[in-house]
Parts: C-alpha cells; structure tokens; sequence
C-alpha cells in the first residue's frame, strides 16, 4: 500500500455530498433491518442465518433484487417449500451456500459457521459489516477501483488476494482515523467503504 492508494480514498470521502454522508452512515443499518424484519416474520430464523442468506446470495446481484431473493429463499425455508422452484439472480453456488445457511442447526453450532460457508473475503466481510462489525471492509469492485484511483467497470476488477484484500482493508481503516478532518463526520472503516462507495456510484453515473 502507497501514500497515494490512502490519498485516492481520502478523495473520494471529500467528494461525498451530505446526502452521501448520510446514506453511507446508515447503508448496513438498513440493511440489518431488513433482517431484523425477517426474524420477526420468518419464526425459528436467526439474525445470523437472515445475515447469512442475504450475503450469500449478493454477488453479481442487484441490492433491490438481492433482498427480493433472500425473502424468497427464506419463506421457502419456512414453510418447507422446493428451493429449486425459486430463481434468484446470482450464482448457483451462492445459492446453495444460502441453503446450507437455512439449514443450520444454530443451537449447535459456533459464531465462525456461518462465515464458513460464506467463505468468500468480500461476502464474509459484507456479512460482517452487516452484522456489525465497524472495522469490516466488503472490497468489491467499487472499492477496488477507489483504493486505485480509477474509474473501472466491475467486470474488469482482477482477482483480489487475501494480500491485496488485506491491504485495501487496511487503507479503508486508516482513512477512517481522519474522517472527521476529511467530511467532518466520524466515520468507522466500515462507513468510509460505504459513503465513498454511495459517491463514486454518484460519480460515474453522473
């Protein structure tokens, strides 16, 4: 990690209006909700396995449809339903990971189960941050192309080591020591990739 990879994030974070600021601040919020929603419907589910199902089943999938597919999944695991009746828009193996994920015995299993069957860095850090977690960093596409300074299509994000994945957590977290400097908010890592996240999606459609 360079000076400059902090610099191109620190960049973004000034770009970020207040509408960003805000949307950013409350993005995993939102989205701890909508499982806290779930449990309350779904008896039986565990805030862990809502997480879960919603993380699994992110990859090359749209928010808005993403959480239309986690309902979907979960109200089939309710009531018994066949999962190979519902078509979500993702993987075929994050969906199967959604299912090992319903298909827990969560009495008897430890906090790491569900990280395991995630196992992907980027959706095992996107469940973290969900659930929590303020130094979790989800490295996607986006952030990739921020942490480099350049405008890229997600299609064209190389393939991230656990190194490099490392690293650019690592520079997410630093830039979030100076966020009050930087948009005068304090920001936790996990809301600095969310606020320059919301920005530069601004940003390229703009």
């Amino acid at each position: 990690m360079t000076r400059a990879n902090t610099r191109h994030i620190s960049g973004m974070l000034q770009l970020a209006s207040q509408v960003d600021i805000l949307d950013g601040i409350h993005w995993y919020q939102r989205a701890y909700d909508l499982a806290v929603k779930f449990i309350h419907a779904y008896e039986g589910l565990t805030m862990g396995q809502a997480v879960g199902v919603i993380s699994a089943l992110s990859p090359n999938n749209k928010w808005e449809r993403n959480c239309i597919d986690a309902e979907a999944m979960i109200k089939t695991w309710h009531i018994g339903g066949d999962y190979n009746a519902i078509k979500v828009c993702t993987f075929n193996n994050n969906k199967r990971k959604a299912i090992d994920i319903l298909s827990l015995d969560m009495e008897s299993v430890d906090a790491e189960a569900i990280p395991n069957i995630l196992s992907g860095q980027k959706v095992v850090a996107f469940y973290r941050s969900i659930m929590g977690d303020k130094n979790a960093v989800c490295v996607d596409g986006h952030a990739y192309a921020i942490f480099i300074g350049e405008r890229i299509a997600t299609s064209r994000t190389p393939s991230i080591t656990p190194k490099l994945f490392e690293t650019i957590q690592r520079a997410y977290q630093l830039v979030s020591k100076r966020s009050v400097e930087l948009c005068g908010v304090e920001l936790s890592p996990t809301q600095v990739q969310a606020v320059t996240w919301v920005t530069y999606r601004r940003l390229i459609k703009g």
